[in-house]
């Protein structure tokens, strides 16, 4: 019987020790998942706060005054705790986007001079059954104290519509070019593309252009955990909307 007894002892000795042992694999289990998650979330909050301080080096960089003189400047957002933050703003004489059909996008020329050209850039398309777009240029300058407008239909392909055909080029990605001429006095040209959405690039190569837009650089980054998050946005100049293409202009009224 003794032996007995030792033996059913050792039995349920041993049955608590496995018990034990898997309780405690559990518990380091959870242990660790809990720790894990409480890390990842204080990440996560962490790159929040970094982003978001981020984008207010955007908004900082976006309310000063863009008429600096040079290509660019920089500056810092002060008074945020542990997270530094630097911005840039550079100008870009050069226009390059994607407008949809109907809207409008204008391109200050001031400065041109009779003989000069404006050297538009447009569609990444090359047959003409996926309907190139066209583009109607509007150029506005001054004559003789009124602003008055001239007008350029270019077509990108032949819909017999009378627009001026663009020449076919092969140029960085662009399929349709055409050398818009400018005069002294030209102030202002409006590009709207019609018939289809589409890229477009301006440039020049006759005059300086000024600034068309300004790209802004954020980059933000915390000094406890290394975290870094970077913005980057363009603005456009200020434009008046596509529905003012088809007003009227009146230097003092209108006479019916």
């Amino acid at each position: 019987m003794k032996f007995r007894s030792t033996s059913q002892s050792g039995q349920v000795g041993l049955v608590v020790l496995l018990i034990m042992t898997g309780m405690l694999t559990i518990g380091m289990s959870l242990a660790t998942r809990t720790t894990q998650e409480a890390f990842l979330s204080g990440k996560e909050s962490d790159s929040a706060r970094v982003f978001n301080a981020a984008e207010q080096g955007v908004e900082q960089a976006l309310s000063s005054d863009l008429d600096f003189p040079g290509e660019s400047i920089s500056g810092t957002v002060e008074d945020l705790d542990g997270i530094d933050v630097e911005y840039t703003i550079n100008k870009i004489n050069n226009l390059e986007t994607r407008l949809f059909e109907g809207i409008s996008v204008g391109v200050d020329v001031t400065g041109a001079g009779d003989g000069d050209f404006l050297q538009i850039d447009w569609s990444h398309d090359t047959d003409c059954l996926t309907d190139i777009a066209s583009i109607i240029a509007s150029v506005y300058y001054d004559g003789a104290g009124i602003t008055q407008a001239r007008y350029y239909p270019l077509g990108g392909c032949d819909r017999s519509d009378g627009f001026d055909l663009g020449g076919v080029i092969d140029e960085n990605g662009y399929k349709r070019r055409y050398n818009l001429p400018l005069l002294a006095g030209d102030f202002l040209v409006r590009i709207k593309p019609v018939y289809n959405d589409t890229h477009v690039k301006i440039s020049s190569s006759d005059f300086t252009m000024s600034a068309q837009y300004y790209s802004v650089r954020s980059e933000a980054t915390s000094e406890n955990s290394n975290e870094a998050r970077i913005v980057e946005v363009n603005r456009s100049l200020s434009s008046a909307p596509s529905i003012f293409d088809y007003a009227i202009y009146s230097g003092n009224s209108l006479t019916k």
